[in-house]
């Protein structure tokens, strides 16, 4: 199974077809809007206070399905949906505080704690996404730190993908995934997937063109 996980910041429908050239089996997309026109073997949950900026989950219809416990209170949280596959849950992964009061690291909490009585039932977990998070020596934010949620994650049993198979720590990563307004200076590490079972592949996705995102994506094989 094939996974790309990319926030492509200011959706537009070029940007998605873009994605679905990459013939995956799931996309966990951040900052996508909810009226994209896709193949019909597609389709697409979504989650956002504004139909313009949210998180979907695309997927080829077939085996995957949203499971039926995935009802109105978690819903609520900002932002996390699921995705299962027999023995695979996968999670698509963006804590936003759109009009919410609440701390990246706040939000990221909330989810995992909803999350964590499911993370035991699936042999498989992937968690994947724009956490909104990282970690760095020199100019720690408690507001949005990843430590925290490493910990929690790490506690359940998952691992960080890229930090394992780059044998790096967090906040000393040798490249990042995130240029805030496009500036090559203003760098960040805030993409992740977690994993509870190591996986076949995993590597980023380079913008093809300049200023398409201000992320960089990720794909995942498993």
């Amino acid at each position: 199974m094939k996974i790309v996980s990319y926030n492509i910041n200011k959706c537009t429908q070029k940007k998605v077809d873009f994605l679905l050239s990459l013939d995956a089996d799931v996309y966990v997309v951040p900052e996508i809007a909810n009226n994209i026109t896709l193949p019909d073997e597609y389709t697409m949950e979504y989650l956002g206070a504004i139909s313009s900026k949210g998180l979907g989950i695309i997927w080829k219809k077939g085996d995957l399905n949203i499971p039926d416990w995935f009802k109105d209170d978690y819903k609520a949280l900002s932002y996390a949906i699921p995705l299962i596959c027999d023995d695979i849950l996968i999670l698509g992964f963006w804590p936003t505080n759109y009009k919410k009061n609440k701390t990246y690291t706040k939000l990221a909490k909330e989810i995992i704690d909803k999350y964590t009585p499911h993370f035991s039932k699936y042999a498989q977990c992937i968690i994947t996404g724009d956490f909104n998070l990282y970690h760095k020596e020199n100019a720690p934010n408690k507001a949005a730190d990843i430590l925290e949620i490493d910990k929690m994650l790490t506690e359940n049993g998952f691992h960080s993908v890229y930090h394992k198979n780059a044998n790096e720590k967090i906040g000393y990563e040798s490249r990042n995934t995130f240029y805030m307004h496009f500036k090559k200076d203003n760098p960040f590490f805030l993409d992740y997937t977690y994993s509870k079972l190591t996986v076949k592949n995993y590597y980023f996705i380079e913008n093809p063109q300049e200023k398409f995102s201000d992320h960089i994506g990720q794909v995942i094989e498993i």
